[in-house]
């Protein structure tokens, strides 16, 4: 499998396990602390091209859709594991940063959550890929899972660049 299992500024984190950063909830905590717990996963899996680990995080069958960094949507939890599988067989690598500006919101049976970090993610000869840098993710989570239980799993994400320099209309903020 591919490896990202360092921070950007080449630190490790502990037992392999996700510098966290303060979180921004709201609704019920035991829903916060389990759409973190699935996002943690997630994270852990990308750190360690997991596809057990993203399976456990991701609704199962082809109820799955997301938009990847690579600018590409991918539909069904296979076509994601197919998408690893490839980056496995390149020998990509990455780094993955700490989370920043983490929000979560749970209104009854749906929750989403938002955060940006730095990555890079290159193939055998060095170069980054297309989507390396600092991105944003938001991730919709559903109490639901492919057969119907009343599980938290992720159903949907979608990764994009931030954007550089200052925020339009806010040029002068600190």
């Amino acid at each position: 499998m591919f490896h990202l299992n360092e921070l950007c500024d080449g630190t490790e984190t502990l037992e392999g396990g996700i510098a966290m950063a303060e979180i921004r909830g709201e609704g019920p905590q035991t829903d916060i602390d389990e759409i973190v717990r699935l996002h943690n996963l997630w994270v852990k899996a990308n750190r360690t091209g997991s596809i057990p680990m993203m399976r456990d995080a991701f609704v199962g069958g082809d109820k799955f859709f997301g938009w990847n960094l690579n600018g590409f949507s991918y539909d069904g939890i296979e076509e994601w594991a197919t998408l690893w599988e490839w980056l496995a067989k390149f020998k990509a690598k990455a780094t993955l940063g700490e989370d920043e500006d983490l929000r979560v919101r749970v209104r009854g049976d749906m929750g989403w959550l938002s955060c940006n970090a730095p990555f890079t993610i290159t193939l055998e000869d060095g170069q980054p890929l297309p989507g390396s840098g600092r991105f944003r993710s938001t991730e919709v989570y559903v109490r639901e899972d492919d057969k119907g239980k009343p599980v938290w799993k992720m159903w949907h994400c979608h990764f994009s660049w931030c954007a550089q320099g200052p925020r339009m209309a806010f040029e002068n903020e600190g």
